[in-house]
C-alpha cells in the first residue's frame, strides 16, 4: 500500500503550528492571490450548496472566504495578528483566538470550515475528530500534490488524494471530494451528529 500521508516534522509540535511562527508574518490576502482565488470561490459554492443555517471558519485568515458568504450567518477565528486588518476591510465577523491549540471555540456553526489549515497543525487527526463532535458538516481543503519530499516549507503534514480522504472518513461521511488547481476540497457530514 503506498504512503498517502506524510508527517513533516520530528519534534512533538511543529514550529509552523505556533503563534511565534505567525506573529510577525504579513497578512495573507488569499482571495486576491491568483493561486487561491478559484479554491476560495469553489469552497464558497460548496458551502452554499449545503444551504447551512450557520458557518464557523476555523483558521479564517484575513476573512476572504467569509466575505464570499456574507449572506449566510458566519464568523471566524484566527490567531495570526495581521488578519484583523482584512476582517475590518472585508466587513466580516472574526476574532483572534487559537482554537486549535486551546481547543476553544466559543460559538460553533452547522458547518465548520478548515481551508488550508490542517497541514499546519501538530495533530490534524485529533482536530478532525474534535470538530466532528461539534459541527454537522465540514468543508476543508489542503494541497493535493505534496509529498514527504516536495511540500510547502511551512507545512507540517502532506496528503495525496487518498490520504486526505482517509483523514476524514473515520469521522465524516465524505459527500464531495473536489480538486481545484493545486488543492483538494472535502465536504463531509459528521458521523456523530
Amino acid at each position: 500500500m503506498p504512503v498517502t500521508e506524510w508527517r513533516l516534522f520530528e519534534s512533538d509540535s511543529p514550529a509552523v503550528a505556533t503563534f511565534a511562527f505567525h506573529e510577525h508574518r504579513p497578512r495573507a490576502a488569499h482571495l486576491e492571490q491568483s493561486d487561491h482565488h478559484a479554491r476560495l470561490h469553489t469552497t464558497a459554492q460548496l458551502i452554499r450548496d449545503l444551504a447551512p443555517a450557520s458557518v464557523v471558519d476555523l483558521g479564517c485568515g484575513d476573512g476572504g472566504l467569509l466575505s464570499l458568504i456574507k449572506d449566510i450567518p458566519s464568523w471566524g477565528y484566527d490567531f495570526h495578528p495581521a488578519s484583523a486588518q482584512g476582517w475590518a476591510e472585508r466587513g466580516v465577523t472574526a476574532e483572534h483566538r487559537d482554537v486549535f491549540g486551546a481547543r476553544d471555540v466559543p460559538k460553533w456553526g452547522q458547518v465548520a470550515v478548515m481551508t488550508e489549515v490542517l497541514e499546519h497543525l501538530a495533530d490534524p487527526h485529533g482536530t478532525v475528530e474534535w470538530v466532528s463532535r461539534h459541527a454537522e458538516w465540514v468543508v476543508a481543503s489542503s494541497p493535493k500534490d505534496e509529498t514527504g519530499d516536495r511540500h510547502g516549507d511551512c507545512h507540517a503534514w502532506a496528503w495525496d488524494i487518498d490520504g486526505y480522504r482517509a483523514l476524514f472518513e473515520p469521522h465524516y461521511q465524505v459527500t464531495s471530494h473536489t480538486t481545484v488547481d493545486w488543492s483538494q476540497i472535502i465536504v463531509g457530514r459528521s458521523r456523530r451528529t
